[in-house]
């Protein structure tokens, strides 16, 4: 991709050789700023920082001056030389259909303070939304980002087009639900389970367009065939806990009535050393509050998460603060944490 200059001063291009230690120093300063704002610590260890100094040149050496390397985008700007800012994109498409957008999540982005006011993160986004659009080959290309509650850079997508979809609390894992669940109880999924699961899916979607989130398929008809393939999937033996577990309460008839899906994942450096929980996919009958179901749901995901040594579990894929599905992890114990925010590129 050629370079392109903004505001004559401004260059975004790939990295290049040599300049790992500055581009490690940017993601030090973002680790540091997210776990000011509550977010999962970074590590002290200068040496973590070194290897991966050098990890990055030799990627930006693989790379041979293109910024995409398989689904990975990364993105410098430079000022008269000198790394000012950086982010990185993953690409890809959250479902089957073809007529469902890609998707470039936006990674790590961050600007040297100095060089905010010049107009850095616009560049980097602006460059980042055209080499998606080119790996897209022309399909519609949504860009999304995920802000911290406490990040002052609201303001800044808001200015570039990017609009709420979807939000996220977070909880102690150790916390129990504040309400008792009644004739509700949690469990693992299981291949019987399949029906109700599609149904649900479908309700998923269905909440997920209503909030313009246009990264996922659209509601699917329910078939034999789609059926079959969420009952084989049920029936796989998990092999890790980084796999996803598909989660349902039940009522007193054995009904399902609400499910979700929990992954634990170890988080790599330059993170200190931890495990992140999240609890997301939330479909629930809509003939039912959502705080009684997912009182359970909640508890026995805490139990898998305690079970992994890991401090905290994100609830995601929330409707906006004020609806009765937030409100309803906050109710449980949860805290602010972030939202999704996205534009077509």
């Amino acid at each position: 991709m050629a370079a392109v200059t903004v505001r004559e001063r401004i260059v975004v291009r790939a990295p290049s050789p040599g300049e790992g230690t500055q581009i490690a120093s940017l993601w030090r300063e973002l680790w540091e700023a997210h776990e000011r704002w509550g977010g999962y610590p970074g590590t002290r260890d200068d040496r973590v920082y070194a290897r991966l100094a050098s990890r990055l040149d030799e990627d930006a050496r693989v790379r041979g001056g293109q910024p995409v390397l398989g689904r990975h985008i990364h993105l410098i700007a430079a000022i008269h030389g000198q790394v000012c800012g950086q982010v990185e994109g993953w690409f890809e498409r959250h479902g089957a259909e073809p007529r469902t957008p890609f998707t470039c999540e936006v990674r790590s982005l961050i600007v040297h303070p100095r060089a905010r006011v010049l107009g850095v993160g616009r560049a980097l986004l602006t460059n980042l939304a055209r080499t998606a659009s080119d790996l897209a080959r022309g399909a519609p290309t949504v860009l999304a980002a995920e802000v911290l509650e406490p990040n002052p850079a609201h303001s800044f997508y808001q200015r570039l087009g990017y609009h709420p979809v979807a939000w996220s609390t977070r909880m102690v894992v150790s916390h129990e639900p504040r309400v008792r669940s009644g004739e509700f109880v949690a469990r693992p999924a299981e291949p019987q389970d399949a029906l109700a699961l599609a149904v649900l899916e479908s309700m998923l979607a269905a909440r997920r367009r209503a909030a313009h989130d246009e990264r996922f398929d659209r509601p699917r008809a329910i078939d034999a065939t789609l059926v079959g393939a969420i009952a084989a999937h049920l029936g796989r033996r998990h092999r890790d806990v980084s796999e996803p577990h598909e989660l349902v309460t039940v009522d007193a008839r054995g009904d399902v009535r609400a499910a979700a899906s929990l992954v634990i994942s170890p988080l790599d450096p330059p993170f200190a050393r931890t495990r992140r929980t999240i609890l997301g996919r939330f479909a629930i009958d809509p003939a039912r509050e959502p705080l009684p179901v997912l009182a359970p749901l909640i508890a026995l995901a805490c139990r898998y998460a305690i079970a992994a040594e890991a401090p905290t579990m994100e609830l995601t894929d929330l409707t906006f603060p004020g609806t009765a599905l937030y409100d309803a992890t906050v109710t449980l114990g949860a805290d602010p944490w972030s939202r999704i925010v996205t534009r077509m590129a």
